[in-house]
């Protein structure tokens, strides 16, 4: 059972959107603490320096995304992108906001980075599955097969869930 489940394309596909995750975290951890720890302006204006980063690590993620998480194909790609940087910016409002708010409350930049990137997550995933790589979802029959055997297990509540909202 846990095979299947870990075979499952969408798992799989959310194993990739997570490992370019870590690189685009990597990347924009890297930016934001050197900002903050060397750039006097950014020691002092830390929403700034999440900005920055967040940038970089957009940039990293819609390229390593559209191409092997997604595989998109789409010809469309200034519509992808626009829609992509939108979802993104709602992703860095919520980043904004919990960063924000632990910081107050925890004077921790690690902690606060370290919240708002784990809760950004999820939106970050479903909305860009959804919305910008839409194309690219289709279930194959392999998808129909596995879903018909196993429509009560927790990755169809969970996908079906995003899916259909």
């Amino acid at each position: 059972m846990i095979q299947r489940v870990l075979g499952h394309p969408t798992v799989q596909q959310f194993s990739r959107f997570i490992t370019i995750g870590f690189l685009n975290t990597g990347l924009d951890w890297a930016i934001f603490f050197a900002l903050t720890s060397w750039v006097p302006f950014f020691t002092q204006h830390i929403l700034f320096a999440n900005a920055v980063s967040f940038v970089f690590g957009f940039t990293n993620s819609y390229i390593f995304n559209r191409r092997w998480t997604f595989k998109s194909q789409d010809a469309r790609v200034g519509r992808q992108l626009t829609v992509f940087l939108l979802i993104n910016l709602a992703g860095l409002g919520i980043s904004q906001t919990i960063l924000g708010t632990v910081y107050v409350a925890t004077s921790s930049r690690l902690m606060s980075k370290a919240t708002a990137v784990a809760l950004t997550l999820f939106w970050n995933y479903f909305a860009g599955r959804r919305f910008a790589f839409r194309k690219c979802i289709s279930l194959s029959r392999h998808d129909e097969k596995w879903y018909s055997s196993h429509t009560q297990t927790w990755v169809f509540f969970l996908e079906h869930a995003a899916l259909h909202h």
